[in-house]
């Protein structure tokens, strides 16, 4: 049972717990991809012609798709992400859940490295969590995610295989599906195995160790410590967390399913299901990769390369209008719905400021 923690703190990060902000090249990099990807868009697209595709947009038929699928999406953030941070860190009541991941939907867009940093840096300052553990809780529901889109990706394929509707996608897709089902179950099974106790205290003895020693091997003992960490929510999750959580985020691929079916319906583009099943999986987590700016990019290159280059369902310039869409609307969606909670997560989180040392302040 996950012990109750203080409900604030203003104070410092203790020296052992330090957050930093994410290097320069860590930040460059989404950037970079970017202007890689428009610069190859540039040479192959028309862009006039996409913008007046983009002008016929059913505006009232996407509006209230992606404005559902906004509020749905942050809901379900909330109680994935939300939900595993009260299991396994500390209590969270609704609200707090919902502040700690819709608020940061303000910055990550544009800053997604810096908006993880922050959501660490609320969990201490609210809750007291070790940025370690709050980012194991974290990394433990992204491979939840993963199991819950790879699972209709995984039926697709292995349909596809005999029906050869999608050409090019074969065995080598099934091969990887494989592999990333084997790596996932086996984890499950070791974690609920005889061996868990050795493993749980081997995560423990590095973190009781770090602070010993000095200089140099200090440091190492540290590092050694936050890795190790990492698994921390791992060894901790039972078979019924790893099932709520699978569940409500398959429910969210249904609803990005919908969303983009909208977006698509909106400019009179038609795809058939089982490509769709396909190609969101991939656009869905460019989102939320180092392959994109504001969900510009990799979601149109993807989009594109599905769409366009293997299903053949429409020109490039149609294909790019309904990403560009998509991709706005997600975007202004996520910033509105971060806005109503920005306030009390800077408060709690920031509550002098950019400042971490000095007296606290209530």
């Amino acid at each position: 049972m996950t012990k109750e923690r203080p409900e604030t703190n203003s104070g410092p990060l203790p020296e052992k717990e330090e957050l930093k902000r994410p290097g320069l090249i860590n930040q460059l990099i989404p950037y970079l991809i970017t202007i890689a990807i428009f610069i190859y868009l540039y040479f192959t697209i028309d862009f006039k012609k996409m913008f007046l595709i983009l002008a016929g947009a059913n505006l009232a038929l996407f509006i209230p798709a992606i404005a559902a699928y906004v509020i749905f999406f942050g809901l379900n953030d909330s109680f994935t992400f939300g939900q595993a941070y009260s299991w396994f860190n500390a209590r969270l009541k609704t609200l707090e859940k919902m502040e700690v991941r819709i608020a940061p939907y303000v910055v990550q867009p544009l800053f997604a490295p810096l908006a993880e940093v922050v959501i660490l840096i609320w969990l201490w300052r609210r809750k007291k969590v070790p940025p370690a553990h709050g980012l194991s809780s974290a990394l433990w529901t992204v491979a939840n995610d993963l199991a819950a889109v790879f699972t209709p990706l995984t039926i697709i394929i292995i349909y596809n295989l005999k029906a050869r509707l999608i050409p090019g996608v074969g065995l080598s897709w099934l091969l990887a599906m494989i592999a990333f089902w084997m790596i996932y179950f086996a984890s499950l099974v070791f974690w609920h195995s005889p061996l868990k106790p050795r493993a749980v205290a081997w995560i423990e003895r590095p973190r009781q160790t770090a602070v010993q020693g000095k200089g140099a091997t200090r440091l190492v003992l540290r590092s050694l410590a936050a890795g190790i960490q990492l698994l921390s929510t791992f060894s901790q999750a039972k078979w019924h967390h790893y099932l709520y959580i699978y569940l409500i985020r398959l429910s969210l691929f249904g609803f990005s399913l919908a969303a983009n079916y909208a977006a698509l319906a909106s400019l009179g583009i038609k795809v058939p299901f089982e490509l769709m099943l396909m190609a969101i999986p991939f656009i869905f987590y460019s989102y939320f990769l180092p392959v994109n700016v504001a969900g510009y990019g990799g979601p149109q290159g993807i989009s594109i390369l599905f769409f366009s280059q293997i299903g053949k369902v429409a020109g490039r310039e149609e294909i790019a209008a309904y990403s560009f869409l998509y991709s706005t609307g997600f975007l202004a969606g996520r910033f509105l719905f971060g806005l109503l909670f920005i306030k009390s997560f800077w408060k709690h989180a920031f509550p002098q400021g950019f400042r971490t040392r000095g007296k606290s302040t209530q």
